[in-house]
């Protein structure tokens, strides 16, 4: 009997060494180290830290509007915590163009209130790097929904001392579902679909996941794009030059949610209050204007404007080995706007991929190539961080030669306009892939392929290990609006997550686990991942 438990000791000890000495499976062309891979869900799934980070980040620090003190203040938290975690090379990096950020902002106080008819408070948000109101100023509120010179002119002399509503009311509907939900598998399969299904002709586009903003509310003004550029800021001066106290706006969804934005490019000294209200509010107030019954607002509001502010992006990174000078990357945008503490735009993304970069810290898996974090400022204001930083490091693009007879265009930021040859940096060819998140909040369903349909087989097995934690779909399509953009546009390939939506732990410890998996893959296989052809031409290279 003794003898028998002696063997099959023995027998237990030798497979288990023999699993540990060959722990690479390769069913497909991809080997997967089962005990690596086991190390990394220990980690991230038992011992998870990720909201901790996230309650650093959206508790004490934020918001983080790039350019405000307090950006700078949870830059220097997260450069110590990763330092934290072992990796080396940490750094805030400052751009090497301010991009328009000659100033800084905070709102500091907020009070608004209407005083007649009857007397209650105005949830709201002032519109970043608008001024305040010098004190405590009252006055009448007006409704303008003319948009041309014309019909503006109208106004004249009407409007001094007054608050403007600057549209007509929306339309609210109702919510007939709950806000937070999962994809199903019928949306996850309409995804892999291809080609995409298309709205039919003169529909309005659609709005939520994989769609656009939406329509435009009824009565809107008109769309001014990302920092309420175009002809608002005609409106806005002309209302400025007449004496209006301030202005507001809204959103169609109601239940109290609205949208804030911001022109860092605005004059303080040429610009009036801009609040954002709930729709609820707002059409109170203007069914009660509808009725002829004066409506007085009563507003405190302090906004402070600070003078050349830091403008970063924060990086750190954890060595390779045998292929150190090649680079896999994780991130997300660092910035958030100023209405509230940026939990789901994406201070998850920044908690997540902290916390990746942790997981493959702590369990000690052995990395090839070196994994870098990038957190990104100015994400909101166009992806201005993350192509700040591929310029520098990786590719940018040269000015468009000058037409015969007119000055060339300003060229090589971001992608925009009519741009040269891309000029590629000694980094461009040791890249391997970055991988993003930022486009939801919830577990991470699959991958966005980006067009690139050579990474399917790869990215399929990567997927297998995780299939248990909801990772079961790709998609050939692009999705866009965020950072992995800005690597996808010189060439790198960069990929953005499917995700649910809504905050939950459960999630978010998944989806540590994932992007560290799928890190930890791209950094040990032997080849760097497959790119898409470049449809540009390169400076300094022929044309292929």
């Amino acid at each position: 009997m003794r003898r028998t438990r002696i063997v099959a000791g023995l027998l237990c000890a030798i497979a288990a060494a023999a699993v540990l000495a060959a722990p690479v499976l390769k069913a497909g062309t991809e080997p997967l180290n089962y005990v690596d891979i086991n190390k990394i869900k220990g980690e991230g799934l038992q011992r998870s830290q990720v909201m901790d980070l996230a309650s650093w980040l959206t508790d004490v620090y934020a918001p983080r509007l790039t350019g405000s003190p307090m950006s700078q203040k949870a830059a220097e938290w997260t450069v110590a915590k990763l330092k934290e975690f072992g990796l080396v090379n940490v750094k805030i990096e400052p751009w090497a163009n301010r991009n328009g950020f000659e100033r800084g902002w905070t709102n500091d106080k907020f009070y608004l209130a209407a005083v007649a008819p009857e007397k209650f408070p105005i949830p709201g948000t002032p519109t970043a790097w608008t001024p305040g109101t010098d004190g405590l100023v009252s006055g009448e509120v007006v409704m303008v929904t003319a948009t041309t010179e014309a019909d503006l002119a109208a106004y004249k002399g009407k409007l001094q001392g007054k608050w403007v509503l600057t549209q007509a009311p929306p339309d609210v509907a109702a919510y007939w579902k709950a806000p937070a939900t999962r994809y199903t598998r019928e949306e996850l399969d309409a995804l892999e679909a291809w080609p995409a299904p298309q709205p039919e002709f003169g529909a309005a586009p659609p709005g939520g996941r994989a769609g656009g903003p939406g329509a435009p509310a009824p009565g809107a003004p008109p769309a001014a794009g990302r920092g309420g550029m175009g002809s608002m800021a005609a409106r806005n001066a002309f209302f400025k030059a007449e004496g209006a106290l301030g202005t507001f706006t809204t959103a169609p969804r109601g239940h109290g949610i609205y949208t804030v934005g911001g022109n860092r490019a605005a004059d303080p000294a040429t610009t009036l209050p801009a609040i954002a209200i709930g729709a609820e509010y707002y059409g109170r107030i203007a069914r009660m204007l509808a009725k002829n019954i004066p409506v007085t607002i009563e507003a405190n509001i302090a906004n402070t404007f600070h003078p050349d502010p830091p403008v970063f992006n924060i990086v750190g990174e954890l060595p390779g080995t045998d292929k150190t000078d090649e680079i896999v990357m994780l991130g997300g945008h660092f910035d958030t706007w100023h209405a509230a503490t940026g939990a789901t735009d994406n201070s998850v993304g920044v908690a997540v991929m902290m916390e990746a970069m942790r997981i493959l810290k702590t369990s000690g898996v052995k990395l090839r190539r070196t994994v870098r974090i990038g957190l990104w400022g100015g994400e909101e204001q166009g992806l201005i961080g993350s192509r700040e930083y591929v310029a520098a490091h990786f590719a940018r693009r040269q000015p468009a030669p000058a037409q015969a007879g007119q000055p060339g265009p300003p060229g090589g930021r971001g992608g925009i306009g009519p741009q040269g040859p891309l000029e590629l940096k000694p980094d461009w060819d040791k890249f391997s892939v970055y991988f993003n998140i930022d486009n939801g909040t919830g577990a991470l369903r699959g991958i966005y392929l980006q067009g690139n349909d050579a990474v399917a087989p790869i990215f399929r097995e990567w997927m297998e290990p995780f299939r248990s934690l909801g990772m079961t779909t790709m998609t050939i399509r692009n999705t866009g609006g965020t950072d992995h953009l800005a690597f996808d546009a010189v060439g790198l390939p960069g990929f953005q997550f499917i995700q649910d939506e809504r905050l939950q732990p459960g999630d978010l410890q998944k989806m540590a686990t994932i992007a560290a998996g799928f890190a930890y893959f791209a950094a040990n296989r032997d080849e760097k991942l497959p790119r898409k052809p470049l449809t540009v031409p390169v400076a300094g290279r022929p044309a292929k």
